[in-house]
């Protein structure tokens, strides 16, 4: 038997290993409820809050708190770590809200903080897609 053979499928099998448990690790601190830090203007208060949760089922919910009503918006997520020949992970969000719906890239992903860069519309568009949001766990 070629030992170079089995070393080098031994090898892969190892690769893969790997990588998959990355991805699962990434998913794991996505896991949650994240704040929405807003982009803040100093002549303009707010006591509106948007909370983001992120299920193990890859559900999302939207709150979008605001100070006389509360909405809510649910739909799925799904995490990858290709996209387009660009590297790094991203989430693909569907079923939210038209005007939250994308693929995001994921600047940021720790214990405590989360950033996400939207590249692209739902409809695969990427004229107009700019969207930054930032966020603190909760």
């Amino acid at each position: 038997m070629n030992y170079k053979v089995i070393f080098r499928y031994l090898l892969i099998v190892v690769f893969v290993v790997l990588v998959s448990s990355c991805m699962k690790s990434k998913q794991d601190k996505l896991i949650g409820t994240w704040i929405n830090q807003p982009m803040t203007n100093t002549t303009v208060e707010t006591d509106d809050e948007q909370l983001w949760t992120f299920d193990a089922s890859s559900k999302l919910k939207v709150e979008d708190i605001r100070t006389d009503s509360t909405y809510v918006y649910e739909g799925t997520y799904f995490m990858s770590s290709k996209n387009m020949g660009m590297s790094g992970y991203f989430i693909q969000i569907t079923n939210v809200s038209s005007l939250l719906d994308g693929r995001y890239q994921i600047k940021q992903l720790d214990g405590t903080k989360l950033s996400l860069h939207r590249i692209e519309l739902a409809n695969g568009n990427t004229t107009g897609a700019f969207l930054w949001r930032d966020f603190l766990k909760k």
